[in-house]
């Protein structure tokens, strides 16, 4: 029963990540530090195996939203946990 309580706040916290900075990007205009932020990640990285060629890449865009949305997701998640 942990495990899946451990999942699904996880996809609590990511869930409210992604409202965050996509609630951040929409109110720009009017709050425009919510959308500020700091691009992380990894340019394409290139595997060739003369068969197939991947490439990964990964890009993290953290905001001031997407950081109030994860906090306050993860509180909303503790609060349902306690409550348990």
């Amino acid at each position: 029963m942990g495990k899946r309580r451990g999942k699904i706040v996880f996809l609590i916290v990511l869930a409210g990540g992604i409202i965050g900075a996509i609630l951040g990007h929409v109110l720009k205009d009017i709050v425009p530090i919510l959308d500020k932020g700091l691009k992380v990640g990894t340019d394409s990285l290139s595997l060739n195996l003369y068969l197939i060629d991947i490439s990964f890449g990964i890009h993290i865009n953290i905001t001031l939203g997407a950081i109030i949305g994860l906090l306050i997701a993860f509180l909303l998640a503790d609060v349902g946990r306690r409550r348990s």
